[in-house]
């Protein structure tokens, strides 16, 4: 008996460090919990709002996307939004070799779906309605204020000058005198003509809004949603700068250089308009001044022949000056053609940052992040 109770006592006394190792592990294991559990038995990313959050992902990968308001976030797709992430948001996609593309999604409460509140790529009935819009308003809503800008100049300008003429043509013609008359056609004529001007700078304005590049929504689920922007192609380039000068450059990301061959065109079309409008008036003065020196007297022939004389070399300088603004005009459409077909197609998009920075903001949450992609 004796020697089965050393052996009990020896047995307990070696069974006690396995013991207390077995508890430590189960310690650590309880511990680490988490890090334990099965995958499918893991509890989803929180941002500390009771819930899973969501994913955004670029097509093509890696793009750099930047969402605006409520709160503001920005950096390369993939970015993970917590769930309390939820309204419109402006979203804008850029990577190499794409077009910058510009659209808006609502992310609803958890559990729901996100959707898209701007125009798809494509054209449809609301973008054509949309489109039409006073001159420039298109481009500025869409975030294109620099274009939209310069549409709405020439557009405002053209609208003014029609404006001004036609008062004046009402004006002379509630006058008999023949003069008058004279003028009043001069005016009727100014005005059509800044009519047409402002009806083109309307119709580029409506191209220009329609042209432009759109995010897609390519996949939306609860937890997911994926976004694109289109691939530049040197056909989508060049179609763009037939229908509207610069419209192909800005399409590139070469928006400065898209800008200038607008500008371009606009103030050499509204040139011309003026021109046009001045040769008008000297033509119609010159035919004045002939039918005086045909009326007159012995003694009045040297005046009118003068007159004659001065109106004559005034139409000529006028009628020359017209013909090169129609000669330039043209040029430069021309021009802006030919750059679309070799403008670089990853201008502007290349430099997608491996450093992105995400500030959301909120009523009741301020954070900053920086993340940096190995």
């Amino acid at each position: 008996m004796k020697s089965t109770g050393l052996k009990f006592i020896l047995l307990r006394a070696c069974a006690r460090p396995f013991a207390h190792a077995a508890l430590a592990s189960a310690a650590i294991a309880i511990a680490s919990g988490p890090l334990c559990l099965p995958a499918a038995a893991q509890i989803p990313p929180s941002d500390g709002a009771g819930g899973p959050g969501m994913t955004l992902i670029s097509s093509p990968a890696d793009a750099w996307v930047a969402l605006r308001g409520s709160s503001e976030l920005m950096g390369n797709s993939p970015l993970d939004l917590g769930p309390g992430w939820s309204g419109r948001y402006i979203v804008t996609i850029t990577a190499p070799g794409c077009a910058t593309a510009r659209g808006a999604l609502f992310f609803p409460p958890r559990g729901s779906r996100p959707y898209s509140l701007s125009d798809p790529p494509g054209v449809s009935g609301g973008l054509l309605l949309r489109s039409l819009n006073v001159p420039g308003v298109p481009e500025l809503m869409s975030g294109s204020q620099r274009r939209g800008l310069a549409l709405l100049t020439a557009g405002a300008g053209g609208v003014l000058a029609m404006t001004r003429d036609h008062i004046k043509y009402r004006d002379n013609l509630a006058n008999p005198d023949e003069e008058s008359q004279d003028r009043a056609r001069n005016f009727r004529y100014a005005r059509a003509r800044w009519a047409l001007y402002t009806g083109a700078v309307w119709g580029l304005s409506a191209l220009d809004y329609i042209v432009r590049p759109r995010m897609s929504l390519l996949e939306s689920i609860p937890t997911r949603v994926t976004v694109g922007t289109p691939r530049l192609k040197r056909a989508d380039v060049v179609w763009r700068s037939i229908l509207i000068p610069g419209a192909g450059q800005d399409y590139a990301n070469r928006r400065v250089r898209g800008l200038f061959w607008l500008g371009a065109s606009l103030s050499s079309g509204a040139a011309f308009i003026i021109a046009d409008e001045s040769h008008y008036r000297i033509r119609t003065k010159l035919g004045r001044a002939r039918a005086l020196l045909a009326a007159a007297s012995p003694g009045e022939v040297p005046d009118r022949q003068a007159d004659v004389d001065h109106f004559t070399s005034l139409e000529e300088t006028s009628r020359r000056l017209v013909h090169e603004l129609t000669i330039g005009t043209a040029g430069i459409y021309l021009a802006n053609i030919i750059d679309a077909g070799i403008v670089p197609l990853n201008g502007g998009s290349t430099a997608v940052k491996k450093a992105s920075i995400e500030a959301p903001l909120g009523a009741r949450r301020a954070a900053i992040a920086l993340r940096y992609r190995f």
